[in-house]
């Protein structure tokens, strides 16, 4: 396989993004650029120097949608729907002539672009009780893929040995994609439109729950040497997933991915 240098990698995500955004304007979907990919459109005007991935935020419906008629020769939707191997519980678009090894091993995907869905949601106080929830089937999840790649051995210790034995004997009644399709039904369970705030709910960690005033209408700002759709109030949108002081950049031993990719040609 011919390895895909971290410039083509980023020239062939956007390549990907593109296309989306070709897609989303014909048929009036809506999509914004989310999380590093944001930040980096404001305070970088491309790719923030130490990242590697494309996030995009994309209103359930919208997805839906998407997912029911968007048709490229490679460019695919990859979801635990889509893919009975897939083992994460937000869906990407990859391009199948590529593959892509990630934090040491192979995934099922190639370069790739992260969709995380948002959805309906009345208030961050649902949000927070919502994501608890979610929280108690990315656990379930995280144990399934667990037990996938754990092997015994001598130095195997006795929490990660009973860990993947539960694993075991839950796996052949529930499996990873049953858990993941579960989760999902759960977060799906508002109607978006109807909804005064919107949130990404698998996104433990940043816990951004968005006014949908400052979503829509979107902007198009610059990133690299392209401009993709942003959300209407970019300011609201950072404050609200990195804090107010999100334009001042890390000190430098925190610049750093915090995933080890490489991509290659199949």
């Amino acid at each position: 396989m011919k390895e895909i240098s971290p410039a083509e990698f980023r020239v062939h995500m956007m390549d990907i993004l593109e296309d989306m955004q070709r897609f989303c304007e014909e048929k009036g979907l809506r999509y914004y650029l989310a999380y590093g990919s944001l930040l980096g459109a404001v305070r970088h005007k491309g790719f923030i120097p130490w990242d590697d991935d494309i996030d995009i935020w994309m209103p359930r419906p919208d997805y839906e949608r998407f997912c029911r008629e968007y048709d490229h020769p490679y460019y695919k939707v990859l979801s635990a729907w889509t893919d009975k191997d897939y083992p994460l519980d937000f869906p990407k678009v990859h391009d199948i002539r590529t593959v892509v090894q990630e934090d040491g091993g192979d995934g099922n995907w190639g370069v790739f672009v992260d969709i995380f869905l948002l959805d309906g949601i009345h208030s961050p106080e649902e949000g927070v009780k919502m994501m608890k929830k979610v929280a108690f089937y990315r656990s379930m999840a995280a144990n399934q893929r667990f037990t996938r790649k754990f092997k015994i051995g001598r130095k195997t210790g006795f929490k990660k040995s009973c860990m993947a034995l539960l694993g075991k004997i839950v796996h052949p009644f529930v499996s990873l994609q049953k858990i993941l399709q579960a989760e999902d039904k759960y977060i799906a369970s508002n109607d978006y439109d109807s909804c005064a705030y919107a949130s990404s709910l698998v996104d433990w960690k940043y816990r951004v729950f968005v006014p949908k005033e400052a979503l829509e209408p979107f902007t198009l700002m610059p990133f690299e040497d392209r401009q993709f759709r942003c959300p209407a109030d970019s300011d609201k949108a950072l404050t609200e997933t990195f804090g107010p002081n999100y334009m001042t950049p890390p000190p430098p031993e925190k610049r750093y991915s915090v995933h080890e990719s490489k991509a290659f040609w199949k």
